[in-house]
């Protein structure tokens, strides 16, 4: 006889399987609120840690930007300096005396946009800054030294040389090259220019002491002039990976010369500074004017900045950022 289930009588118990599906159901709703607000929480998190980091991004890239414009403004006024050196005490405490200034400027300037900023030189290594400029009339000069000499040292006990620039201009080249040579105990690079073969541009030709000669041409200038950036690798603003200043000569610890040989075979201008050099006033033939400062006289040398330690701070309420950076404008392994 089948099994007869009795009803279920009012105000009874309920039934063991109602109560489980009431206690899952239940249980279902709690952890779905549990799991929403998580959810919640994790967006907030998210959105916080973003805002956070947005933050940081353009402070960040606010203050470097400052580092580098700090960078070019410094290098600027070490050109000036030993361009237009006027004071007494020499041109490193005339450095310091502008970057001062400088400073000042500056964080007035910044504090106007809410932001706290100091620039001050922390140390700065003095050099020689030798050139030879334009003639008076505009024309150029050879590359000879003051008294005409083709072949002649221009400096010596030299560790570092930095911004080193040279213009030539074809018209004035010979057949055989002008060579500038950098050259210490067992090691010599040099950089010979001549005409090239068209007759319509400069030849290039790179020796740094290995068995093979690096050669290259380069023509399309309006007025005939070249400008070779010695240590920045280029010529006529095309750059050239041959070209690399005093390679296997300098290292930054043994000292080597720079010399020009052939000088009479270029005409041209050139300026670079070196980190050292024996005082050209101390030799009766040195090679430049009749004095040091003497700038009427072609070619000359004067006292410079090589480089500087700067530190620049940079605060903002997001961030403060500061650091202490080296300029040495033009140097080949800056």
């Amino acid at each position: 006889m089948a099994d007869v289930k009795p009803p279920r009588v009012r105000g009874s118990d309920p039934e063991p399987d109602e109560d489980r599906a009431q206690m899952i159901l239940i249980t279902g709703l709690t952890l779905a609120v549990i799991l929403v607000a998580v959810v919640l929480l994790l967006n907030t998190v998210i959105y916080t840690e973003n805002l956070a980091t947005r933050g940081v991004d353009a402070g960040g890239a606010e203050a470097v930007d400052f580092r580098d414009g700090t960078v070019e403004d410094v290098a600027a006024i070490m050109e000036r300096e030993h361009r237009t050196e006027s004071g007494s005490d020499g041109v490193g405490d005339d450095f310091n005396a502008t970057m001062s200034v400088y400073s000042d400027a500056t964080g007035d300037l910044r504090l106007r946009d809410g932001v706290i900023a100091d620039v001050s030189a922390v140390t700065n290594e003095t050099g020689h800054f030798i050139a030879q400029d334009e003639l008076a009339d505009g024309g150029y000069r050879a590359m000879t030294n003051e008294s005409g000499t083709s072949d002649w040292t221009l400096a010596t006990t030299v560790t570092r040389t930095r911004n080193y620039q040279l213009t030539v201009n074809e018209r004035s080249l010979d057949e055989e090259p002008f060579t500038v040579v950098a050259n210490r105990s067992g090691a010599t690079w040099s950089m010979s220019v001549s005409g090239n073969a068209s007759g319509d541009g400069i030849e290039v030709t790179v020796d740094n002491g290995t068995e093979t000669l690096e050669s290259e041409s380069f023509d399309g200038s309006e007025d005939g002039s070249y400008t070779i950036d010695v240590t920045g690798g280029t010529v006529a603003g095309n750059e050239w990976k041959e070209l690399v200043w005093a390679e296997n000569v300098q290292n930054g610890a043994e000292s080597y010369e720079i010399r020009y040989e052939n000088g009479d075979a270029a005409a041209g201008t050139y300026h670079f500074v070196v980190d050292e050099m024996d005082d050209p006033s101390a030799d009766p033939n040195e090679p430049y004017g009749t004095t040091p400062a003497d700038r009427t006289a072609q070619p000359y040398v004067v006292d410079a900045v090589y480089s500087a330690d700067v530190e620049v701070h940079h605060r903002t309420p997001e961030l403060e950022y500061r650091d202490v950076v080296r300029v040495a404008p033009g140097e080949n392994d800056a």
